[in-house]
């Protein structure tokens, strides 16, 4: 499934996570962007996106805090360009990376990889909890990617990792949009 990469390998600080979720998102913001970001494309229903996430695509929360803690599952270089992407797309959906202290949600995350016919399927699984660390949801989803290679973390190029990003925060948005204190601020 990983082909040599350690399952449960922590990030070495969740709090450097957090800083650099918030260095990319506060950067993003101060230098406005010329044109648009594309969006992936949507994957199919078979693809494994929750349908209550599917259904709330289209809200996003308000200003949502968010810590993300821990991300396991995938060789360190390939985590920490999921991560600078993740921050770009987290902004797009008003979701803002702060420390564990001060977020009204902490996320767990774990990535994988997977070897196709065709190529890999790339995927996630985040536990969002509440700031009480009760578990309130759990999302996952994946997206194919077309290549070869013995080891299916090879074909977690940018543009894939981007992909998976962006898919991340969408379900993120969605299921954050559907809590009952959405749009409240932080704690």
């Amino acid at each position: 499934m990983t082909s040599g990469a350690k399952l449960t390998r922590r990030l070495p600080d969740f709090r450097l996570v957090a800083r650099i979720l918030a260095a990319s998102l506060a950067l993003s913001l101060a230098i406005p962007l010329a044109g648009c970001v594309e969006q992936a494309a949507e994957l199919d229903a078979s693809a494994g996106a929750p349908a209550s996430a599917q259904a709330r695509a289209q809200t996003a929360p308000r200003a949502t805090t968010a810590a993300f803690t821990r991300l396991e599952g995938a060789p360190q270089p390939v985590i920490d360009r999921f991560i600078r992407s993740l921050a770009a797309e987290a902004k797009g959906h008003d979701i803002t990376p702060v420390e564990p202290e001060a977020a009204k949600y902490l996320v767990h995350g774990y990535l994988s990889a997977s070897k196709t016919t065709n190529g890999a399927t790339l995927g996630y699984v985040w536990d969002v909890f509440d700031s009480r660390k009760a578990r309130i949801q759990r999302i996952e989803d994946r997206i194919a990617v077309q290549g070869s290679g013995a080891d299916p973390w090879t074909l977690a190029d940018d543009k894939a990792l981007g992909q998976l990003a962006a898919k991340s925060a969408e379900d993120l948005a969605a299921v954050l949009s559907a809590m009952p204190d959405a749009g409240a601020g932080a704690r």
